[in-house]
């Protein structure tokens, strides 16, 4: 169990196209550090001194706790004299679009918590438009919340009308933007250059590569938390190797958008779907020398998958270091197969 323990710390550093197999020991690091412990406690009560093994090895890996769970009991309210920007990220799913017969009054509802939210910037993935008046959302949002400058990007159009890809909203003017695409995917990553009265700052919203699993493999999974007939065990091979591609697409996906952010002449924030755990080489090389929000000012496990087993903190908002965060919260609404997150940023005083 040590072993696993180790094997998933090194997932976090070596790609995913190099070792295909290592990314599955980073998301099973909850299970062996919880193993590891339980063996610490066995050999303590046995005197043996194996317990030493374990405990080495949790202990080099203490940063990885600190990456799953927040412990942030107070905050506060003066990091900045200036006023806070309260920022958003919401995978709305197409605002349900796909469930026929309920999909109004879902999408309705999503508008409801993001006008009752008033957030100053939003970023939505799997955002979904209609040019006509059936399945309207881009001028309903802009209509109804305060956050009205807009970059879109869309990665597919069907029949000139249905309009599927990303979106990002601020109240400050967005004065320049741009996109980073990536072969073979309908993912993508864009960003928005804000103006917020004297200072700018790049938004990078992403979506990055999903497992792609379909409803029979939802099944399947749902089975493994239910510990029903172990005959799944026969089918759980096309879900890994869904897995193995998308552990792969997402390294080159998080390489090419790193290098943009290293690159960006404005400090930057950084938000939006990752579909990777905090212990995954995607984490780690996208969230590179920024500050992750939620471990700032957030608290418990924060997870972001909006169902019972298996979930996983994969949605984040990063932040430059200078800027300072508080109040993470994530939502438990139901609207989505995400829940959303949201925290306030506060800039930098600026020198008198």
């Amino acid at each position: 169990m040590a072993v696993g323990l180790l094997l998933s710390y090194l997932s976090t550093y070596i790609s995913p196209d190099k070792v295909f197999w290592l990314p599955f020991f980073g998301i099973a690091y909850p299970a062996f550090l919880i193993l590891n412990i339980l063996f610490i406690i066995f050999w303590i009560w046995r005197k043996k001194w194996v317990f030493l093994i374990s405990l080495i090895v949790v202990v080099l890996g203490f940063q990885h706790i600190s990456s799953i769970f927040a412990f942030n009991l107070s905050q506060s309210d003066q990091l900045s004299a200036r006023q806070p920007i309260k920022v958003l990220s919401y995978n709305v799913r197409l605002f349900d679009l796909y469930n026929w017969s309920h999909n109004k009054e879902t999408r309705d509802k999503i508008f409801n918590y993001i006008i009752h939210q008033n957030a100053d910037i939003i970023c939505f993935q799997e955002f979904f438009n209609d040019k006509t008046d059936q399945f309207t959302t881009l001028d309903s949002l802009i209509k109804f919340q305060k956050a009205r400058e807009v970059h879109t990007e869309y990665t597919s159009v069907n029949k000139g009308i249905h309009q599927f890809g990303i979106a990002t909203f601020s109240r400050y003017p967005i004065i320049n933007q741009g996109s980073i695409r990536f072969s073979d995917t309908k993912n993508i990553t864009i960003y928005s250059d804000i103006k917020i009265l004297d200072d700018t700052i790049r938004v990078y919203n992403n979506h990055l590569q999903s497992n792609r699993f379909s409803p029979d493999d939802y099944q399947i999974i749902n089975k493994m938390g239910k510990n029903e007939n172990p005959s799944f065990l026969f089918s759980i091979g096309p879900i890994l190797r869904k897995m193995a591609l998308a552990f792969e697409k997402r390294a080159y996906q998080v390489e090419k958008i790193a290098a943009h952010i290293e690159q960006s002449p404005y400090p930057v924030m950084v938000c939006g779907d990752f579909n990777d755990t905090p212990v995954s080489y995607s984490y780690r090389k996208m969230r590179g020398q920024l500050a992750d929000a939620f471990l700032k000012s957030g608290l418990g496990f924060g997870l972001t998958i909006a169902r019972s087993f298996p979930s996983f903190r994969i949605d984040y908002i990063f932040h430059d270091k200078n800027i300072k965060s508080s109040n993470f919260q994530r939502d438990k609404v139901d609207y989505s197969d995400h829940y959303p997150i949201h925290c306030l940023l506060y800039l930098p005083n600026k020198p008198e």
